[in-house]
């Protein structure tokens, strides 16, 4: 691995390291250290371009530096009472605004109101030629052009390096209430999870954890107080004693955004998107090794494996790519970025030619 790092303090500095290094690897804090790592590459990380540029209140936006803290975003939010509602993760570990684009997550919360794909409005990037490029708008009502902020969205640095990026963001829901639904089986917690995300309750979050001791679909509602009591009434008349309510939900959601919400220290955490065949097989895989903890969020959208060893890792991409699925490395100490069957597509091959023609930029597999 490449030990050098750039750190730019402005855009021409950006301008030059590009330029003039033959490989780069745009990073930010480094929270995700398995995407943060190339044997080639020099690491250019963007940290020292931060700061929230605009703020539109009445517009529901804000455009910042791609070093932006996470943190300072969502206590500017908050003091408008507005906020990111995908609910972004590693907050606490020092996630930027870049860094979470780069990786593509999204915590529970994109069940609701979509993934931070679905709320990037417009991002401006050097390309490997070192110049600048725009890209989508810094208004909601702007279709102009192809979509290449989505692009940029879980492109780890392979496309560009992203120097500043508009939200979309939203009012703050106001109280919040999380229900503990206990499941006899994972198939009837994923057939309550379908029930769920396909019911009028307009839930903010639904998440699922099989553990040792039963198996437990969490309902996260957000809205006024009546409103909660409401959907509470109805989901109890649904399912009766197997519905509680869960105490100290706040920190609950937390340890889900920021990957510590296992009993145990786990070395390794996985990014899993799923569906319901992978889903079953998923529960019972890893129910068969103690060494592995599993949550599944965004209705099943996405699961979240952790484990503790690189046995364990090794027997997870032995069983992805038996399932023809994919898993994205985002903590631990590897130079693996992913596990399991990542097919080279076309379209792919396209995208990285026709904005990184030179590359400049790291191809996503060694060739």
């Amino acid at each position: 691995m490449s030990d050098s790092v750039a750190k730019p303090e402005n855009l021409d500095e950006l301008h030059e390291v590009l330029r003039s290094e033959e490989l780069v690897l745009p990073v930010g804090n480094q929270t995700k250290k398995p995407l943060a790592i190339h044997d080639r590459a020099t690491r250019v990380s963007l940290q020292n371009l931060n700061g929230i540029l605009e703020y539109e209140p009445s517009e529901f936006t804000f455009t910042a530096f791609a070093g932006t803290l996470i943190t300072e975003v969502m206590e500017t939010l908050l003091q408008r009472n507005q906020y990111l509602p995908f609910d972004p993760m590693l907050v606490r570990d020092g996630a930027t605004l870049g860094g979470m684009v780069g990786a593509g997550l999204s915590g529970p919360g994109r069940f609701r109101y979509g993934g931070l794909r679905d709320l990037l409005l417009g991002v401006k990037f050097c390309r490997g030629d070192g110049e600048g490029s725009t890209a989508g708008g810094k208004v909601v009502k702007n279709a102009a052009g192809f979509d290449i902020p989505k692009l940029l969205v879980g492109s780890i640095g392979r496309l560009g390096a992203m120097v500043e990026l508009t939200f979309k963001v939203f009012p703050h829901p106001g109280r919040q209430h999380t229900l503990a639904v206990a499941c006899a089986s994972p198939q009837q917690a994923l057939e309550r999870m379908a029930t769920a995300a396909s019911s009028q309750w307009e839930l903010d979050a639904i998440d699922y954890r099989p553990e040792r001791d039963g198996e437990t679909v969490f309902l996260r509602l957000a809205g006024p107080d009546e409103v909660n009591q409401s959907m509470v009434h109805r989901i109890v008349e649904l399912w009766g004693a197997d519905v509680s309510e869960k105490s100290q939900s706040d920190g609950f959601w937390e340890s889900v955004n920021e990957l510590d919400w296992s009993g145990q220290a786990r070395a390794f955490a996985v990014k899993i998107p799923t569906h319901r065949q992978t889903l079953e097989a998923l529960s019972a895989w890893s129910s068969n090794h103690t060494g592995v903890d599993l949550h599944v969020s965004a209705a099943g959208a996405v699961s979240w494996v952790l484990c503790d060893s690189q046995q364990e890792l090794d027997a997870l991409n032995d069983f992805l790519t038996q399932q023809k699925a994919a898993g994205l490395l985002v903590r631990g100490e590897t130079d693996r970025i992913g596990i399991g069957c990542w097919p080279r597509t076309d379209v792919s091959t396209a995208v990285k030619q026709a904005m990184d023609p030179a590359s400049k930029f790291p191809p996503l597999f060694h060739a």
